[in-house]
């Protein structure tokens, strides 16, 4: 009898479920289709560090990014570049890869704007929980949170231009929480082990001289000088 009653259960709730999933969804599928005619760009990027932990002067460098998940950073000095939300890739948001839940719908300003909660459906080391925040007016991102399983946070605050007819990233202020953790072991051998130390901050890049759809080569992804089609 509970068998029966599982069963029943299952079958009410689980087209419930992908509903709600579709009914998400639906936030992110213009996003996709606004930039579908985007292969590949490139930008001139200044980055600012104000970070209590890490000291850094101001750097430039050039960005590459190609679809759907190719980016090259190449600079004249040794440089750090934040891998999530250092750089703008509308593909990253797939629904095959997420479990999307809708967190809140609001109008404030005659702006509307929805909260998502997007979740990995696959188990990885680096697991990853998103949150996004759409203006679905213009079909942007404005602001994106990144949270780790190990409590390392990153939201990214997003202002946008527009370059060859698309709203791209004029400057992203990242704010960085990365909390200390203790070494794990035996504590009588911690005295010969640093403990990290936590990391806070914002990274901010500001970006220019947008180039569209140049045609790069995947291949130019591990050279150091471009090669477009010919």
């Amino acid at each position: 009898m509970k068998n029966i009653f599982l069963c029943l259960t299952l079958a009410i709730l689980l087209p419930l479920l992908c509903e709600a999933q579709e009914d998400a969804f639906r936030y992110l599928e213009p996003i996709e289709k606004k930039y579908a005619g985007l292969k590949d760009y490139t930008a001139d990027v200044k980055i600012h560090f104000d970070m209590e932990t890490f000291k850094a002067p101001d750097m430039e460098a050039k960005i590459y990014y190609k679809f759907p998940d190719k980016v090259k950073v190449e600079s004249k000095r040794v440089i750090f570049f934040p891998k999530e939300g250092g750089h703008f890739n509308p593909a990253l948001f797939k629904e095959k890869d997420y479990e999307i839940k809708l967190l809140k719908a609001l109008s404030d300003a005659g702006k509307n704007t929805v909260r998502l909660r997007l979740t990995p459906k696959t188990m990885k080391r680096n697991l990853k929980r998103l949150i996004l925040t759409i203006d679905t007016d213009r079909n942007i991102i404005p602001e994106m949170e990144v949270i780790q399983f190990d409590g390392r946070k990153m939201k990214a605050s997003i202002e946008y231009m527009t370059s060859n007819g698309f709203d791209l990233p004029s400057h992203i202020k990242l704010n960085i929480d990365i909390p200390s953790y203790d070494t794990e072991g035996v504590s009588e051998f911690d005295q010969w082990f640093k403990k990290p130390k936590g990391v806070n901050g914002s990274i901010e890049m500001t970006y220019s001289n947008y180039v569209i759809n140049s045609g790069y080569r995947f291949d130019f992804f591990k050279r150091s000088r471009p090669s477009r089609k010919r």
